[in-house]
């Protein structure tokens, strides 16, 4: 836990404008039914090791089925055993979904500015289907997830499992509207790096206006498919789509 809140701290520095106050969160799945992520309403610019509250991905996904309403899904996030502990964050469905289903190793959630301002232009479609460089490709994969606003906690965990169960879930980046964003790896630093590319990607589109030129989709199937950028991606420690 202590290298996910180092690299947390660092992701929530002012200059990154990644966070502010409360935002985000990042979850440490672990090799069993378990997985770490941070207590509600901590901030990720204090965040240490104790910060971080143990669930049961089975528990989270068997709950997101099941729950029809909040009250519901509080029930299953309280431990009944220990109701003074420490909360997990209200998202940490979404957290149980992608390393259930998509075998995430860390999961970080950031508020970045850019990225906000380009889906609230009505530019998400591009940043979520469109590779601008090379390293783009093999930092997100070919094609991010777009997701419309869905309320956080429990509707957005609903959501997010119906699309990773039908397939179309299957990207490092999750990109949700009027929300942020979602990046996912098998290391802290790494899914921190996708995030960053990801930021660098929206402010990219931003300056360079609506007739910015894409890599070819050709290009980018090239790309991702090279034998020493799959090499690359190993050695940073991704799990792009």
């Amino acid at each position: 836990m202590a290298l996910a809140a180092e690299t947390a701290r660092a992701a929530a520095t002012p200059a990154g404008d990644l966070v502010v106050a409360a935002e985000g969160n990042i979850s440490v799945q672990t090799a069993d039914d378990r997985f770490h992520i941070t207590a509600s309403g901590t901030r990720l610019s204090e965040l240490q090791p104790s910060d971080f509250v143990e669930v049961s991905r089975s528990r989270l996904v068997a709950g997101i089925e099941q729950c029809a309403s909040d009250a519901d899904w509080k029930d299953v996030l309280v431990d009944p055993a220990n109701q003074g502990a420490a909360r997990p964050s209200v998202e940490a469905g979404l957290h149980a979904v992608l390393g259930a289903e998509l075998g995430a190793g860390v999961v970080l959630h950031t508020h970045p500015t850019p990225v906000l301002a380009l889906m609230a232009a009505g530019r998400g479609e591009e940043l979520a289907r469109q590779r601008m460089i090379p390293d783009h490709v093999v930092m997100c994969g070919t094609r991010s997830v777009l997701l419309d606003y869905h309320d956080p906690g429990l509707e957005l965990a609903k959501q997010a499992l119906r699309l990773v169960r039908a397939g179309a879930g299957r990207s490092n980046v999750w990109l949700l509207a009027g929300h942020g964003m979602v990046a996912h790896a098998l290391t802290a630093q790494a899914a921190l790096d996708v995030t960053l590319m990801v930021v660098k990607m929206a402010r990219l589109l931003q300056a360079a206006g609506r007739d910015a030129v894409a890599l070819p989709s050709s290009e980018v199937r090239r790309i991702a498919t090279r034998e020493d950028e799959r090499y690359r991606r190993a050695l940073l420690r991704l799990d792009a789509g």
